[in-house]
């Protein structure tokens, strides 16, 4: 029987309907390839999209979170992978998602989505949170945490060569209206009778990741005893602590708000090791009056001198413990505190120096996930809402922290393979490494999210990004990120003239 064959027309129809959906083919046989060639804003972030998907990040949110709102064009949970890129990619406001995320169609492409939900569609989403909803986040947080964090490996490190790690908790003050839920008058740095909410978080030091955050009323204090047992019960949950074995290696690093008896016992009785002021300024008096010997040591952070010894007569808490008293000379006199202490073999200028280390830790993570993530920028009147903001700013942060330790893996690792033409010498290699280590999360958002390039795609997906070459430092730059996605057949270069 003869072939049946197509008419003209036909024939006609089906080019005019290959064409206009940019595909070309050479016969009907040929497999249909689309080849888009997109500018973004955020080219470095694209280019980690491939790597994020790969250690399916995002996957327990789209499980998990079962925010009550009916799908129209975009699910709930997508709307909250559009506010996680933007954070990471330097969104103020949740508003300022229309300028950031839904006009840059490569990352919304690199992510597997054609289109952005609208700012204001985004809001009725958090607005409709429930506090069932809140649960499933953190457990969603939880499982993304236990695939990818930095923190256990350290733990048993620890847990090996007997050497505590250690972990910060503090208290910050977020403004929110006078009007807000749970929002009330208390203490905010620089700000006096102003209204807002209080956040707790648990930081590890070494890797700057958040262990775990909790959102309070602005009334509420460090030494209150149920903040301090809540925060400790997430941390527990979240490092999957159960034993005093496990507790041991863990020195919990605090500020003298949390120095009260009932916390100090607390974290003692747990097992836990200990690096904390005391909270009572008139009993850090009288405990110096004890003190045989005072030794110079380096000035505070304003300068003035200071002075340390060993109290010889310590106040009994339910373990043993050492105490270090610190003067320090003032204008009016004297002001005296006491550090804390279970290593009972602990260098005076040891302890010292180890609890200095903690005026630039929390705090400054804070103030970097504020000007990094503008985390105090983004305020809701609903608690529950401003409390699923707080947990997708956690794990934008600790997506950061990952990347951060995925490019310093991969270029270390590269700089070993035969064939790494990119990294010409041991030093180059170190600079690289160097580079990315040093950026705080500001710096990080700004200096290496937010670079402008080019994201060639095929069938959807990238084969290739193209960088800016006016950037500074960009050369160690794009080394990282050849390195990385090398196993993931990405190109990575440099344009040489860019719209």
């Amino acid at each position: 029987m003869a072939k049946k064959r197509l008419s003209k027309k036909h024939k006609n129809n089906k080019v005019k309907k290959i064409k206009s959906h940019g595909i070309f083919l050479a016969n009907e046989t040929t497999h249909q390839i689309q080849i888009n060639e997109l500018n973004s804003n955020h080219v470095s972030l694209c280019a980690l999209a491939p790597v994020i998907e790969d250690k399916k990040v995002f996957e327990p949110i789209y499980n998990n979170v079962m925010i009550p709102q009916k799908k129209l064009l975009y699910s709930p949970t997508d709307k909250l992978v559009f506010l996680t890129l933007g954070i990471m990619s330097g969104m103020q406001t949740v508003y300022d998602i229309n300028q950031t995320v839904r006009v840059d169609q490569a990352l919304l492409k690199a992510f597997g989505y054609k289109k952005c939900a609208d700012q204001s569609v985004i809001q009725e989403t958090l607005n409709a949170t429930i506090q069932e909803n809140i649960q499933q986040m953190e457990s969603a947080l939880k499982t993304i945490w236990d695939q990818n964090n930095l923190t256990v490996s350290l733990l048993e490190k620890a847990q090996k060569e007997n050497k505590p790690l250690t972990i910060d908790i503090d208290l910050s003050g977020h403004i929110a209206s006078k009007n807000a839920e749970q929002s009330k008058k208390g203490y905010f740095s620089s700000k006096k009778n102003a209204y807002g909410r209080q956040l707790a978080r648990v930081l590890v030091p070494d890797t700057q990741e958040i262990v775990a955050e909790s959102l309070y009323p602005g009334n509420t204090v460090s030494w209150d005893n149920a903040v301090f047992k809540a925060m400790i019960a997430k941390m527990e949950h979240n490092l999957c602590i159960q034993t005093k074995s496990q507790r041991s290696s863990i020195r919990l690093r605090l500020d003298g708000g949390f120095g009260t008896d009932k916390n100090i016992n607390h974290a003692l009785w747990g097992g836990y090791q200990l690096l904390t002021k005391m909270r009572c300024s008139g009993r850090a008096r009288k405990l110096s009056q004890s003190v045989t010997q005072w030794v110079d040591i380096p000035s505070d952070s304003e300068n003035n001198p200071r002075q340390a010894g060993w109290v010889t007569k310590p106040y009994r808490y339910s373990k043993k413990t050492k105490q270090l008293a610190i003067r320090k000379t003032t204008k009016k006199g004297y002001t005296y505190s006491v550090l804390v202490v279970t290593d009972l073999n602990a260098d005076l200028m040891t302890v010292v120096t180890d609890y200095d280390a903690r005026g630039g830790t929390p705090e400054n993570s804070f103030c970097q996930d504020s000007q990094g993530l503008s985390s105090r920028k983004r305020r809701k009147r609903s608690f529950l809402a401003q409390q699923m903001l707080m947990l997708l700013n956690q794990l934008a942060h600790n997506i950061i922290r990952w990347m951060q330790n995925w490019l310093v893996n991969a270029v270390e690792q590269f700089a070993t393979e035969p064939d790494a033409s990119s990294v010409e010498s041991p030093e180059d290699t170190s600079l690289v490494v160097k580079t990315l280590k040093e950026r705080g999360m500001k710096r990080f958002v700004r200096q290496l999210l937010s670079l402008r390039g080019k994201v060639i795609m095929k069938d959807q997906r990238i084969c290739k990004v193209v960088f800016n070459p006016l950037y500074p430092l960009i050369n160690r730059i794009i080394t990282a990120f050849r390195a990385l996605l090398k196993p993931y057949g990405i190109i990575v270069s440099l344009d040489e003239i860019l719209d």
